[in-house]
């Protein structure tokens, strides 16, 4: 019986102290850094792809290939970001640096229905804050840039009106 309390108490410091140090290199972990992103859109004519990227490694090489061949290097900012124009470029396009994952860009298709989805977006929420903050807002037609916004402004004042204005 005295054999069994001393194995335990020489056991008990032993696993508070693992659980002491679990905890203390827990929360010395750093916190995980953002991973790289890229988009692509068309730039110039048919074959001609502009390349955007973010939270790379600043100051560092970036090398952007399409399925179709296509390549090109470009390097970082000092945040992380770059833009680059390829040519003869189509299909897939990928960004990868030296000792990092490739990153999946995605094509200029993909792209453009993003860039339409938040132009959309962008408008629907300015067009709610317009007609919330005053119910006689006038010529949604003079608003400024594309389709995308201006359909967004339009549906988005519409839904304000009904919530907010009278009649």
């Amino acid at each position: 019986m005295k054999g069994r309390r001393v194995r335990l108490a020489v056991l008990t410091p032993l696993a508070v102290s693992a659980l002491t140090a679990g905890t203390v290199a827990l929360a010395a972990a750093p916190a995980a850094a953002a991973s790289p992103t890229c988009g692509v859109s068309r730039a110039d004519g048919p074959m001609h792809l502009e390349v955007v990227g973010e939270d790379f490694t600043p100051d560092k090489a970036v090398f952007i290939e399409s399925a179709h061949g296509a390549e090109g290097t470009v390097r970082t900012d000092a945040g992380g970001a770059f833009s680059a124009t390829i040519s003869h470029a189509a299909g897939t396009v990928t960004a990868r640096q030296a000792g990092g994952p490739e990153v999946r860009c995605g094509t200029a298709e993909q792209g453009a229905r993003r860039n339409a989805q938040q132009q959309y977006a962008a408008g629907y929420k300015a067009g709610y804050a317009a007609m919330k903050n005053d119910c006689d807002v006038q010529d949604l037609k003079r608003v400024p840039v594309n389709d995308n916004f201006r359909n967004g402004f339009a549906d988005g004042a519409a839904a304000a009106a009904k919530k907010f204005c009278a009649g």
